[in-house]
């Protein structure tokens, strides 16, 4: 059974190997730019940490803060022997109830579109709001990437 809880600092080496896991495939497509790590840099104190967890194993994690009323998700992975059981689902429901309760009207996150992540969290109820040139991505495969930012309304 797949449980979800705030990430303790005992999770650290865990939470790293999911992400390690769960980026590979991304890399691939893309890496974060220096104006990317540094805004990562800035952001990192006020980040909130989920973890889902199977048997007490971390599977999945994502990183979120709220601002403006918008839950900003950041960082969604799940280890790829896990995947395609809910967990993602759950961590984004999870995101749900607590933007509920800190009175937030949506989820909102930004993905590359070349990754194909886009189709991923369209499955997860949001919607593409803007795309643009990105500006914070590298990549060796593609000239030029796309900055897509979705929201999903809280209900």
């Amino acid at each position: 059974m797949t449980e979800m809880r705030p990430a303790e600092p005992a999770d650290a080496a865990a939470v790293q190997t999911v992400d390690a896991a769960a980026t590979v495939t991304l890399r691939e497509t893309y890496r974060p730019n220096q104006a990317a790590r540094a805004n990562k840099a800035r952001l990192a104190a006020g980040l909130k940490r989920l973890v889902a967890t199977i048997d007490g194993h971390v599977v999945g994690t994502v990183r979120y803060y709220v601002e403006n009323h918008k839950v900003r998700v950041i960082g969604l992975g799940v280890h790829p022997d896990l995947r395609s059981r809910g967990v993602a689902r759950k961590l984004m429901r999870f995101l749900e109830s607590a933007g509920k309760d800190e009175k937030a009207y949506c989820l909102h996150l930004f993905t590359v579109k070349q990754t194909g992540n886009v189709e991923v969290f369209s499955r997860l109820g949001f919607r593409v709001i803007a795309e643009r040139k990105d500006e914070f991505s590298e990549s060796d495969t593609h000239h030029t990437l796309t900055d897509v930012e979705m929201e999903k309304q809280l209900g």
